[in-house]
């Protein structure tokens, strides 16, 4: 039996495990990250560390039932745990997502989503602000016909625009969400997608100037008999 001495996720928890020799037989036990995030064959045998560097590292987690996966690649280990993490966060939230590929081409777009969205959770934003991300990034993680976020591409922010004029949203509202997914794409290292003329036009309500000791004249004004 192995005890779970580490996880990713806070409320999704990823387990990193490693199939060791102790004695006559080969059990998992809880692998040992080190404080810079790397693994060094060390695991947690009855609540003390052993080096073991045979076996095998394993990643497990709870989706209908206990999952574990092998990772034959020792250098991924770490990393595949904290996507997968980010992957039972993002479908816990509804958020559609694919499975690793594996082919380097980055975070899915819903990764990509949650990851953003853990950097503004409050405290860091203002409640309200941090739901108002997270209902835009949700709508566009959804709608997006792109897998991976390296994807995207300035056609893709078109067809969100034009989805936000369906659900209802005006010129100004739309211009404020393009920019929320604008920043997604920028932490991700992409930019200047959207030519000017790609953004929702609209115009800003002039408010009436009232000058102190002197009264605005009506529009009617001029209408009255003199």
């Amino acid at each position: 039996m192995s005890k779970r001495g580490n996880a990713y996720g806070s409320e999704n928890r990823v387990n990193i495990l490693k199939k060791v020799k102790v004695g006559p037989n080969w059990n998992l036990y809880p692998a040992v990250v080190e404080p810079n995030g790397k693994l060094r064959d060390k695991v947690r045998v009855r609540g003390k560390v052993q080096l073991h560097p045979e076996g095998y590292y394993y990643i497990e987690w709870w989706q209908d039932g206990r999952k574990r996966e092998q990772i034959k690649d020792h250098a991924e280990v770490v990393d595949r745990a904290r996507r997968k993490a980010l992957e039972l966060e993002a479908n816990r939230a509804g958020i559609e997502t694919v499975q690793e590929s594996g082919n380097g081409r980055g975070p899915a777009v819903a990764e990509a989503v949650v990851s953003y969205l853990k950097d503004m959770e409050p405290p860091q934003r203002e409640p309200r602000t941090y739901q108002a991300y997270k209902h835009c990034l949700e709508v566009f993680a959804n709608n997006c016909a792109k897998t991976f976020i390296q994807d995207v591409k300035r056609e893709d922010l078109l067809a969100f625009i034009r989805k936000l004029y369906e659900l209802g949203c005006g010129p100004r509202t739309a211009y404020n969400r393009a920019v929320i997914v604008s920043q997604l794409l920028k932490a991700n290292g992409i930019t200047k997608l959207l030519h000017n003329r790609d953004w929702p036009e609209y115009v800003e309500p002039i408010r009436p100037m009232y000058v102190r000791g002197r009264r605005n004249p009506s529009p009617f004004e001029s209408l009255r008999p003199r």
